[in-house]
């Protein structure tokens, strides 16, 4: 148990720092979008014309009026879809790469494409080079799906529930500090380096990128392989079996899995994995647009809107923390049928 306890102890500091640097750009966003629109005309970014025809056709498809704060909140939606489509083949490929080569190296793996991925962010004084960034940190985005296979290895049915909690309070630390610091790491940048027009993305972006070089380190150093050889799976990854991971209308048939037990546990699986599927586009949703919403609405700042994630994040620590570690084993569904309606 001792074992058991220091490897969650590990990935809840992991996932916490993760989260940490993930989230300090949140904040920075709009402003970000709207200094490469003001950069345009200047550096002749093709990029940037290209991307806002996209957006012309998407705002005609959908209705939305043809006003610069429409614009940013459809440019930031583009951004933050791509980012998210991206994470999901990678997480599901190296979700199936770690089952054959171990979680250990598949997840340092998808870090330091991470870690690449900040450094292109604190060189990024053009639009191309902010997307080339975007793209690689989606490409590499797998870590948290690999860290859950390493709570699955490492607990058991009964105990499975409070590390998820725990796992799930990391999160929430994460988007509790990590806008405020991106938020703050912004203000201190503009202010002792005034004349420079990119230090407010500069700093945070450093940041992020220490904060990942730190992660890395701390997984060589204190972070076991959780599968060892003998339940690896061996056989040969066929293109049948990559087909069924990475289409959704395959996926979501949890084709990939050979050894469940009944057809109920396979239709079971099924509704978790539509029912987690429409959670998480309403939640990616709030993520990606609200801080174009209080930019455009309400002209909040970097600082006011990592306050606003900062309430958010504590809300959800408290839930997390406080309420879904103590879940009795087998009420899961009752209470997230409860957590719903709520």
């Amino acid at each position: 148990m001792g074992i058991k306890s220091n490897i969650i102890n590990v990935l809840f500091i992991s996932i916490l720092i993760d989260f940490l640097e993930f989230t300090i750009i949140l904040p920075l966003l709009p402003k970000i979008l709207t200094y490469y629109g003001s950069q345009v005309d200047a550096n002749h970014d093709t990029l940037y014309h290209k991307t806002m025809s996209f957006v012309q056709f998407i705002r005609d498809l959908t209705g939305a009026p043809n006003d610069a704060k429409w614009n940013s909140v459809l440019f930031g939606g583009i951004i933050g879809s791509l980012f998210s489509l991206l994470q999901f083949f990678s997480s599901t490929l190296c979700g199936i790469a770690s089952d054959r080569y171990g979680r250990k190296s598949v997840l340092l793996f998808s870090m330091i494409g991470i870690s690449l991925s900040y450094a292109l962010w604190c060189v990024s004084f053009n639009l191309t080079i902010f997307m080339l960034a975007r793209v690689v940190s989606g490409l590499s985005k797998a870590n948290v799906a690999i860290i859950l296979a390493i709570v699955s290895d490492t607990t058991t049915e009964k105990e499975r529930n409070r590390a998820m909690a725990w796992i799930g309070a990391a999160f929430s630390l994460g988007f509790i500090f990590g806008p405020l610091l991106g938020a703050f790491c912004s203000q201190l940048a503009i202010i002792y380096w005034p004349a420079s027009s990119v230090s407010f993305f500069i700093l945070p972006a450093c940041v992020s990128l220490v904060l990942s070089l730190i992660n890395i380190g701390f997984i060589i150093k204190f972070c076991p392989e959780t599968l060892p050889i003998s339940k690896r799976n061996e056989t040969k990854t066929s293109i049948t079996d990559v087909y069924n991971a990475i289409f959704p209308w395959r996926l979501f048939k949890f084709s990939t899995i050979h050894n469940i037990k009944s057809k109920h546990d396979v239709t079971i699986l099924r509704r978790l994995g539509v029912a987690s599927f429409l959670y998480m586009i309403v939640f990616a949703g709030l993520e990606f647009t609200i801080t174009f919403l209080v930019y455009n609405r309400f002209n909040w700042n970097s600082m006011q809107q990592g306050k606003m994630f900062f309430v958010m994040g504590l809300c959800m620590a408290v839930v997390q923390g406080g309420y879904v570690r103590r879940i009795p084993n087998g009420k899961e569904i009752t209470a997230a049928m409860t957590v719903s309606y709520l």
